[in-house]
């Protein structure tokens, strides 16, 4: 079979040869056998790259990993919630973990893709005088784009009672996908974080909101902690809470793509 893609090559390199940049060679004076020598040495360095992992054929192959879509909701001129004591925005903590979260999952071998990876709003063709819905509508596109196994945005809570706290998560109702990626996390967030932390235990609960419903794709919300809570809003304001928690919430991921048959790679 080798020998036979070498001379399949000569044949197909004999006849279809660039005439202008071989103009000064003889191609009757060149062997069969030489030809056929130089194509086994090229196909040879093909299989040995295949093989050895060359750097070429690994960025080739990167795309047939597992996607996961990461969505830091708010940004730009959206701050979302603030904290009660700190003032500190959502859209800032949405960033930050999202952007932890992608790290531990590319490191888990995952592909990630964000909807953000600054403090930015969108704007949106034809949509005027509504930053919102043009931001969502934008968000939207890079969700359908991406064809994600799991799309996750991260948020951050707020309840006119203080004494409210603990991460929690939401699904579309109608979207099994989601509601099992929504459970999942939650799961999760109770046993790593609530429970760890003083939070009380919730349920994955329905909420209608665009970033749920904008695709077919499985896709929850996690809220992760109480703004309005000085305790919540004293953990998310620290960075060893926030890398405990993204990696909280790639394990929830993880177990879903498990539980749903879908490998790294």
């Amino acid at each position: 079979m080798f020998m036979q893609n070498v001379d399949n090559f000569v044949e197909m390199f004999s006849n279809r040869a660039p005439k202008h940049i071989f103009s000064r060679i003889d191609m009757r004076k060149i062997s069969s056998d030489v030809l056929k020598k130089a194509a086994a040495l090229v196909i040879g360095a093909i299989f040995t790259a295949l093989a050895v992992g060359s750097p070429f054929i690994a960025i080739a192959m990167a795309d047939t990993r597992t996607v996961i879509l990461i969505d830091a909701g708010h940004g730009g001129s959206d701050a979302g919630v603030t904290g009660t004591r700190t003032g500190v925005k959502e859209s800032d903590l949405n960033l930050k973990v999202a952007l932890l979260l992608g790290e531990y999952l590319e490191g888990s071998g995952y592909r990630v893709v964000y909807t953000r990876t600054a403090d930015v709003m969108y704007g949106y063709p034809g949509v005027v005088g509504n930053k919102k819905r043009a931001d969502m509508f934008r968000r939207g596109d890079i969700i359908n784009g991406a064809k994600p196994a799991a799309a996750v945005s991260i948020h951050m809570n707020f309840y006119s009672s203080p004494s409210r706290r603990g991460a929690q998560t939401f699904y579309a109702k109608g979207f099994p996908q989601g509601q099992a990626l929504a459970e999942a996390l939650q799961k999760a967030l109770n046993e790593g974080v609530n429970a760890q932390c003083g939070g009380r235990s919730y349920s994955a609960l329905t909420a209608q909101k665009y970033i749920l419903e904008c695709s077919p794709y499985p896709t929850a919300i996690a809220e992760c902690g109480f703004l309005s809570n000085p305790l919540d809003e004293a953990n998310l304001c620290d960075e060893g809470y926030r890398a405990m928690l993204a990696g909280v919430l790639r394990d929830g991921i993880i177990a879903f793509l498990r539980a749903n048959e879908k490998p790294v790679i």
